[in-house]
């Protein structure tokens, strides 16, 4: 596990110049995406529509998958995650809808969901390269703190951190539960790429870091990962001791 510190503006650059690194290697890559502020606040998904547009990337041959998916929405919904991602990044790079793999949202059986998801999980062999984000309970996609934590795609009850929360202000629809991938999934990534900035998530990144690997911290577990990087700013680093960083600033 790497652990790379450098200022905030500078995290988008840094995590476009590993998944360039990527596509370089093999353009046909299956890449995990992520959902929530983080890749939004940080400017990586801008990072990337600016890269395409000025033609310093290509991402025709790429397979675009998303580990998780709000539960009890319809596909089309703007809350779910499928309408984020193709709002924040497909509709602007040219990603066909046969070129992603997200769960349905609105699938009448949840847990028949998550086997087929599962299915194509294998059929793809898995992901290349994944980017993720840091819950402040320790949360990896939607992988929740629990006692125990599936290897493969499951459905979770969401923690208060984070819902239930209103989506729909027509129908009051409140969203408790979520598709998710489970730990083998992770595992299973060639490479993983974690951001998280600010001094909140200090608590929480040295927990994840530096803690036992628990399924009470599900982040916990990428401390046994072989290829997973960790890329904070000074505030998210600010907990941890300094002999374990890379600084590139």
């Amino acid at each position: 596990m790497k652990i790379i510190v450098l200022p905030e503006q500078q995290v988008a650059g840094f995590i476009f110049n590993d998944l360039e690194r990527q596509l370089n290697r093999k353009p046909n890559s299956v890449l995990g995406m992520t959902t929530g502020s983080t890749p939004l606040t940080l400017g990586i998904y801008q990072e990337w529509v600016k890269r395409v547009n000025n033609g310093e990337i290509d991402f025709s041959k790429a397979t675009f998958v998303n580990p998780d998916e709000l539960v009890g929405l319809p596909e089309n919904h703007p809350e779910t995650y499928r309408m984020y991602m193709k709002r924040h990044l497909f509709s602007q790079i040219g990603v066909s809808n046969e070129q992603t793999l997200i769960p349905n949202s609105g699938a009448e059986d949840a847990e028949e969901e998550c086997r087929i998801f599962e299915l194509y999980l294998k059929e793809l062999v898995g992901i290349d390269w994944q980017l993720m984000g840091l819950g402040l309970n320790g949360h990896i996609a939607f992988i929740e703190p629990a006692d125990s934590i599936p290897t493969t795609t499951y459905v979770v009850k969401l923690e208060e951190v984070n819902c239930p929360r209103l989506i729909d202000l027509d129908s009051e629809k409140i969203i408790t539960h979520a598709i998710t991938v489970g730990l083998g999934t992770v595992f299973g990534a060639g490479s993983i790429m974690l951001a998280a900035v600010g001094e909140k998530k200090a608590d929480i990144v040295a927990q994840a870091l530096l803690g036992p690997v628990t399924t009470r911290v599900p982040a916990s577990f990428l401390q046994l990962h072989s290829n997973a990087t960790i890329v904070l700013d000074e505030g998210a680093a600010s907990k941890l001791p300094e002999n374990l960083l890379v600084r590139l600033n």
